[in-house]
């Protein structure tokens, strides 16, 4: 919603159906299909599965794109992928592709903060110990860090006493596909979400979570609410000018269209918050959007209802 919008398309006249080139295909680094997939627990599964290396990992819940509010007047959150295990761990899992604009480290940093916020009810007889662990993963198509690593892992230490952990239940991981080192099952899932096809030469290690996870990838993709999907992807691209990412090329435009994917839904979510009397300001902060697009979309409504 904040980035403009580029997409390779075929430009369709009043009386064609639109469609998307036959070249054009999404991979699970696509922000659209990544969350297409998660939503589906046994796909989240063998994603943390793989991740945490815990072949026997189980879900008990399983959310996309759930919004976090913080107190009125400061910036909430929307977690692209959120679980909970049967140890009661929570786990954020976002897809990062853009890593240039904002600095991903400070911002794991916040969402682990965040993330604790609905989970401890108010109360004397809350106890601190019972706040349950959190694990956020922030998945790049680049190497934030420089070392080369597949995976990077961070937990509090103490500077001054080696080994001494602070065991706090918070875990950062970082995972880069640009390396190829690491454990292999996850050097090859994040090489999987990076071109996902089975039949990816860079795919090493053909686990079974992985050839599970392809076979509901391609569900996902045989789906009209995938159609739907791309659809909105294509007609929102061509409203903005879509023409000009045919030149500006393929990667640039899936980049920025995995963000208009979600236009559809923000409306739907939009359109509720109105019936329930939330002016645009308070809409703004709950959807962690800028006012100015929410007015455009809210005027946007308008006209559709007319």
């Amino acid at each position: 919603m904040k980035e403009e919008l580029r997409q390779t398309t075929k430009h369709a006249g009043p009386s064609e159906e639109l469609q998307f080139p036959e070249e054009m295909e999404f991979n699970l680094s696509d922000f659209a299909l990544f969350l297409s997939v998660m939503k589906n627990r046994e796909a989240h599964r063998n994603v943390l599965s793989i991740i945490m290396e815990e072949p026997e990992l189980e879900l008990t819940e399983v959310h996309v794109e759930e919004v976090v509010l913080n107190h009125i007047g400061k910036r909430a959150i929307r977690l692209d992928a959120w679980a909970v295990d049967s140890r009661n761990r929570h786990y954020a899992t976002e897809m990062q592709n853009d890593t240039e604009k904002d600095d991903v480290r400070r911002r794991a940093r916040y969402y682990q903060g965040l993330l604790d916020t609905p989970l401890l009810k108010s109360g004397r007889e809350t106890r601190y110990k019972y706040l349950p662990s959190t694990i956020v993963t922030f998945i790049t198509q680049e190497d934030i860090f420089g070392r080369d690593l597949a995976k990077y892992t961070f937990t509090e230490q103490c500077e001054e006493a080696a080994g001494l952990c602070l065991e706090d239940g918070t875990t950062k991981i970082f995972l880069n596909m640009a390396s190829r080192n690491g454990e292999p099952t996850l050097v090859s899932l994040l090489q999987y979400m990076k071109e996902t096809r089975l039949d990816n030469p860079e795919i090493v290690v053909r686990d079974e979570r992985i050839r599970k996870l392809d076979e509901i990838v391609t569900e996902v993709k045989q789906s009209e609410e995938w159609e739907a999907v791309k659809m909105s992807i294509l007609s929102v691209g061509i409203e903005r000018g879509i023409k000009q990412g045919i030149e500006r090329g393929r990667a640039e435009g899936r980049e920025c269209g995995r963000i208009e994917g979600r236009q559809s839904k923000i409306k739907e979510q939009i359109e509720k918050k109105l019936v329930k009397g939330k002016n645009a300001e308070i809409i703004a902060e709950e959807l962690e959007e800028e006012l100015p697009v929410i007015e455009q979309l809210i005027r946007e409504l308008k006209k559709e209802q007319q």
